[in-house]
């Protein structure tokens, strides 16, 4: 009886630090890895763009453009001359 107790407190006790690990850099703000799988580097609509930094889970810089009209968040493509442009006038405007 007193094994069948432990072994439900260890399998619990395991259950919730499994839970808390998953959550645990999501809680934070931090993303465990890449926004951008896939990128796009044709033209889009209207949007407003993100830059995010390389980080410990990301090596790369992830440009994301919300769609002002759906609100759909689209990757980048940091290489697309289109896109340098956009990167350029967000650091000029963030520039004192």
């Amino acid at each position: 009886m007193h094994c069948k107790i432990f072994l439900v407190s260890v399998t619990i006790s395991l259950g919730f630090r499994t839970i808390g690990e998953g959550m645990g850099h999501r809680g934070l703000g931090v993303d465990p890895r890449c926004r951008c799988i896939e990128t796009e580097s044709r033209r889009i609509g209207k949007q407003s763009v993100e830059l995010f930094p390389p980080s410990s889970h990301c090596k790369d810089t992830d440009i994301v453009a919300t769609l002002k009209i759906s609100g759909k968040e689209i990757c980048l493509d940091p290489t697309a001359p289109w896109v340098k442009k956009v990167i350029e006038k967000i650091i000029a405007n963030k520039a004192p």
